[in-house]
């Protein structure tokens, strides 16, 4: 049998290793599923409003960065900076967990179990508002929340997470009025 005859030995593998990789792919692809809500928009004087900067009440301290980060690309898009110190508005977001009966459920696409335990079942929920500094009047007000499935040893994958929380972001803020190029930044 000469060369050109002969069947590559590596075919198979690297069939098998392309589906794997595919399969893999195409599991971690969906994000997860977080319910946006807008309870209060439309205020009139934010034309006014050009930095922000964010409080937290009850949230998880590992998730301050990532609702901080997302929410500053989001009001980036609309025209608002980003402050630690003095700013226009105050975003405040506050973190309410919610409990729920612990019977068998899915697994949750956005945690990765590496241990074996009971689960816990809980919706997150993330309470947004945007207010004016001094008067502290409500300009914009929503809700973020998600279901979620976790057992013991679990992580959460940032990225997913940040992705979801960002599309949530951009919902409740959807209507939100882009600062003028007018205005003085």
């Amino acid at each position: 049998m000469n060369n050109r005859e002969r069947p590559c030995p590596v075919t198979g593998s690297v069939v098998f290793l392309a589906l794997l990789v595919s399969l893999a792919l195409a599991s971690c692809g969906s994000l997860p599923t977080v319910a946006t809500s807008v309870d209060f928009c439309c205020q009139t004087g934010t034309e006014g409003i050009k930095t922000f900067r964010v409080e937290f009440q009850n949230v998880p301290d590992f998730l301050k960065p990532m609702l901080r980060d997302e929410a500053s690309i989001v009001l980036a898009a609309k025209g608002l900076d980003y402050v630690e110190g003095d700013a226009h508005a105050l975003l405040l977001m506050k973190f309410v967990n919610r409990t729920l009966d612990t019977t068998d459920a899915a697994r949750d696409e956005a945690w990765e179990t590496i241990a074996p335990g009971g689960g816990v079942r809980f919706i997150a929920e993330v309470k947004v508002e945007l207010q004016e500094i001094v008067s502290r009047d409500v300009l914009w007000r929503g809700t973020m929340s998600r279901l979620h499935n976790v057992y013991e040893g679990s992580y959460m994958h940032d990225a997913p997470a940040r992705t979801a929380m960002r599309n949530a972001l951009q919902t409740i803020f959807a209507d939100y009025p882009v600062l003028s190029a007018q205005y003085d930044r």
